[in-house]
This record gives structure tokens, sequence and C-alpha cells, in this order.
């Protein structure tokens, strides 16, 4: 996976520790934090930086590739995350400043990390969920060609400290062609 992205509006580049306290300003939001199943209420910069080293750490151990998604000024305007889930199966994981929500920058961040993925890795799907109190998220991701896998989730969270229902999706690689301009096949890493 590269170090960074770039989209039209958008770079996606590896966090940095220097991100924990912009990170902390912007993810301090009930609507936020409710809606991840990782990362405490309140979010204190600590917890930023211990989440800013795990991430490193498990990009060097080809984990997880987490990007801070940034406009013009490089600062982090949120996180869009492929991990391994509990299952060895990727899934893409995000959150956006609530000052950034509603134009579009989610389904172009994710979009890229989406394309760079099935480039990069061999992998005949990546999976997604959210719970069923955000069906905003289930708007990016529907958007972006997820599908139902027919499976609900009752997934622990702990900023709500405790279990939720969640909905499973599934973006397969040979679909994953509809929204990239060129067919993953011929596409350039």
């Amino acid at each position: 996976m590269r170090d960074h992205i770039q989209t039209e509006r958008l770079t996606l580049r590896r966090p940095r520790l220097s991100d924990a306290h912009t990170m902390t300003k912007r993810i301090n939001d009930p609507e936020i934090l409710l809606m991840t199943a990782t990362l405490p209420m309140p979010f204190f910069t600590l917890s930023g930086e211990f989440w800013l080293m795990r991430v490193a750490a498990n990009w060097r151990r080809g984990h997880s590739y987490a990007y801070a998604i940034t406009g013009t000024d490089d600062s982090l305007m949120g996180i869009v995350d492929l991990f391994k889930n509990e299952h060895g199966d990727w899934e893409i994981g995000y959150w956006l400043g609530k000052e950034f929500w509603g134009k579009g920058y989610m389904q172009e961040a994710a979009k890229a990390l989406l394309t760079e993925s099935f480039h990069t890795l061999d992998i005949p799907y990546i999976d997604a969920g959210y719970f069923k109190d955000n069906p905003g998220s289930g708007r990016v991701l529907e958007k972006l060609g997820f599908v139902s896998k027919n499976e609900t989730s009752n997934l622990y969270s702990v900023a709500r400290g405790e279990r939720f229902a969640g909905i499973e999706l599934r973006l397969p690689r040979n679909t994953a062609h509809r929204w990239s301009e060129t067919t993953l096949d011929q596409a350039p890493i």
C-alpha cells in the first residue's frame, strides 16, 4: 500500500503522532464516537497517541492500513482504515469530523482506499459494517457498491459500553470496477 493516495480534493496519508491533538478535537463528539466500535468516549489526546502508535505498528506488520484524510492544509479531517477483522477478512472503517459531513469527502476517501486495496492486495472482497442507528454510513457504503451479506451483528462499542445491532456488507472485487475510472486489472498501481 502506498504512503500517500491523491484524489481530486483530498490527500490520504499515513497518520502521524503529531495528528493526535487534531484527531482528539475532531472526533470528540458523541455523534461520531458512538458509531465506532473500538474508540472510547470521551477521547483524550493520550487515547489518540496510543491509537496512532498501534496503527503504525499494524501497518508495519501488514495487519491494517489507516490513512489520515487531509485537505489542502494537511490537517487531519478524519480516518479511513483497511484492517483485518476478527475472522481474518479485510474490512473498511472510517470516521470524519462533523464539520466535513455532507460534502462527499468520505465517499471520495473510501473509494480511493478501496481502489488502492484491490490494486495492491490479492483479495476477493472487502467487508464493512455499521451500527443500525447510523444510516448515513450505510448510504456511503451503498453508494460505493457494498451489498448486504444478509447478516446482522451485535458488535461491542467501547463508547456505548455495550453491544449494539449492526448491518454487515461486502464489496466483491468483481463489482468494484463500477465506480472506478478503469477496471481493476487495467489500472496502474
